[in-house]
């Protein structure tokens, strides 16, 4: 017995031939010389015309059983969608909002390459009341943060996951001052972090985010993550780590590392306001934003996905704060031509536990960010790079699934794009909320029966035979 869904694909074949009989008609009248010499081997009204059609005819319904057969086993709300060029291959529950997790971050990524732009940096500026004279600045100096969410220490750099995480090096930010002729500062450092708001944790997330590392305090004058422990040997390791003033300590780290420059610092460090009248002495630019946000996907950085965000509020709606930016955001999507049904947006990281996302919207995104070859690139790899380096390996998926990870205490949730071993990239979109003991594994199952479609011969066999 044929199945509906075999039935319907079948059709689909055989009125795909017939619309294109026009055109295949006027190829060989136009190409009547050159068949003199070559004959078609494949008839034209062959489905080996339409590989694509013919495999999915038998391979879509196999698909169906498996994904069905794996998801009625996981335990807790989960939606799923798997699509081929557009073509939905299978649905689960894609409507149903659920909490995504660091997936949420993809709509931040494509909101700050809508608004604020792929080559658009973050500028760090020193001020001081009057241009120095033979090197020396007469009082403070003042640092004025520009949201940069990168810079980090030698000695930070240790605590990274990840070896390879990408990171701006604190030591060149302070060369800029060597670099500008400033040889000593009577005063002292002051920080002024007035870019963006003070508040340093969004107020609906849980309590437990302000210890071990998940997100700094948010300032627009970081480094090294508002970590305490590096303003004074900056360089070294140190197991005194814990949430601090963000500003302060950037200005402490920042005096340390001017000192061992050789510049000399008379004060100490504090924080306030740069005089409106100040003077420019210099400035530092981060990387480019695509580079930002390629590294706030590849490491899932929850820190660079809540600056990007209130840097967007800033740029949209003149207010470096969480709420703007997330008003900001959703305005972004909206225009870009997104569906935002059942999407609760409370922050740009995914952190929040009230952040809610359908598997609808969460493949439209990621579909859009293979738009971006750049950032595209920077989605982790199975058992390769970024949050998936230590995940998918020595499995069906090792090497053949790029996806956005997302995961919380209850949230288990990847997209991206899965390359099959047949010659298909399928997209994906998968979100679990609930304590399925196999954890991040069940994101990991679906993917590895990702990689059976199609099974048999691989799409490339069956496409038109060579001309004789």
């Amino acid at each position: 017995m044929i199945s509906a869904r075999q039935s319907f694909a079948c059709c689909a074949l055989s009125l795909a031939l017939v619309s294109l009989l026009p055109s295949i008609a006027h190829a060989e009248d136009k190409g009547a010389a050159a068949a003199t010499t070559q004959t078609p081997t494949t008839p034209v009204l062959s489905a080996r015309r339409f590989p694509g059609s013919l495999q999915a005819a038998s391979s879509d319904p196999e698909m169906v059983a498996s994904l069905d057969q794996y998801l009625n086993k996981v335990v807790g709300p989960t939606c799923a969608i798997v699509e081929q060029d557009g073509r939905v291959i299978f649905s689960h529950k894609e409507s149903d909002a659920l909490q995504p997790a660091s997936t949420l971050k993809l709509a931040t990524a494509l909101a700050a390459l809508d608004v604020l732009g792929p080559d658009s940096r973050f500028t760090t500026r020193f001020v001081a009341n009057k241009i120095p004279k033979n090197g020396v600045v007469d009082g403070d100096l003042y640092v004025v943060g520009g949201g940069d969410p990168l810079f980090a220490t030698a000695g930070y750099k240790t605590v990274f996951d990840d070896p390879d995480q990408f990171y701006e090096d604190f030591t060149q930010l302070a060369d800029t001052l060597g670099d500008a002729g400033v040889k000593e500062i009577s005063g002292g450092i002051v920080g002024d972090e007035s870019r963006y708001d003070d508040t340093r944790w969004v107020p609906s997330w849980p309590t437990r985010y302000q210890i071990g590392g998940t997100v700094a305090p948010l300032s627009a004058l970081l480094v090294n993550d508002g970590s305490t422990g590096y303003a004074d040997t900056p360089t070294e390791p140190t197991a005194n780590r814990k949430a601090g003033d963000s500003a302060l300590l950037f200005a402490q780290t920042l005096r340390t590392v001017l000192t061992t420059r050789g510049i000399k610092v008379s004060g100490g460090a504090s924080t306030g306001r740069a005089p409106s009248e100040g003077r420019e002495i210099a400035s530092f630019d981060s990387v480019p934003m695509t580079e930002v946000l390629s590294e706030m996907l590849t490491n899932s950085d929850n820190t660079t996905a809540e600056l990007v965000t209130k840097e967007i509020g800033l740029q949209a709606k003149g207010q470096g704060t969480t709420a703007a930016g997330v008003d900001a955001i959703r305005e972004s999507l909206t225009k870009q031509g997104f569906d935002l049904t059942g999407l609760v947006m409370r922050d740009g990281s995914g952190l929040d536990p009230n952040d809610r996302m359908t598997c609808t919207l969460d493949i439209a995104l990621v579909s859009t960010i293979s738009k971006f070859p750049d950032v595209l690139a920077a989605l982790p790899v199975g058992g390769r790079t970024g949050t998936l380096r230590k995940r998918m390996l020595a499995t069906a998926s090792t090497g053949r699934v790029r996806a956005k990870t997302g995961t919380l205490n209850s949230v288990n949730a990847l997209s991206g794009f899965a390359d099959t071993p047949q010659g298909n990239v399928l997209t994906f979109s998968f979100i679990h909320n609930g304590n399925d003991i196999r954890t991040t594994s069940v994101a990991d199952g679906f993917t590895d029966r990702l990689m059976a479609y199609a099974k048999g011969t691989k799409i490339a066999s069956l496409g038109p035979l060579p001309a004789k």
